[in-house]
């Protein structure tokens, strides 16, 4: 038997609405991935809207590691890249097979900055996406509150639909 998988999509006026609502030929949708199952299948969601629509994806890894600033120059210098640039190309390239597969038009693309939903929202805006797409780890509650979640931050502040993929239990 399959996963299921719950897809909510949040527009900024906080109505849920149908997939096919808000999507014109030609969209963009960016998708927030770090790797884990859940964003996986947030890639997986998007790629199938950007194909229905004929638009395109662009896959998103906001990376930062607070120790990376005290090695950072010596990798530099030795491997003529970053530390944090060497993950997130591994972790970006865990989803470009999939993507290829799919036939969709792709970008993907790393951004180093400790503030992910920021990052996302900023991206998002400047860029005129049509859609975030994203997954949720389900954190919730008190430890969400303490940490922060990524996928509240964005629907909570985006201009633009968000595409929230959680998988069932």
């Amino acid at each position: 038997m399959g996963t299921t998988f719950y897809s909510i999509l949040f527009y900024p006026q906080r109505h849920c609405i149908s997939r096919c609502q808000f999507m014109k030929d030609g969209a963009k949708i960016l998708v927030a991935y770090d790797g884990s199952a859940e964003s996986k299948e947030a890639v997986k969601e998007a790629a199938d809207l950007a194909k229905r629509f004929n638009g395109s994806l662009t896959v998103l890894n906001v990376y930062w590691d607070p120790m990376e600033d005290k090695y950072e120059p010596i990798v530099e210098h030795i491997e003529k890249t970053s530390i944090g640039d060497m993950g997130s190309s591994r972790i970006l390239d865990d989803v470009e097979p999939m993507l290829n597969k799919g036939k969709v038009k792709f970008d993907l693309r790393s951004v180093k900055d400790p503030n992910v939903p920021k990052t996302i929202l900023r991206i998002a805006e400047d860029e005129g996406y049509s859609c975030i797409a994203l997954g949720s780890r389900g954190m919730g509650g008190a430890k969400a509150w303490l940490l922060g979640s990524v996928s509240s931050r964005v629907i909570a502040e985006a201009s633009c639909p968000v595409l929230v993929v959680n998988p069932s239990a």
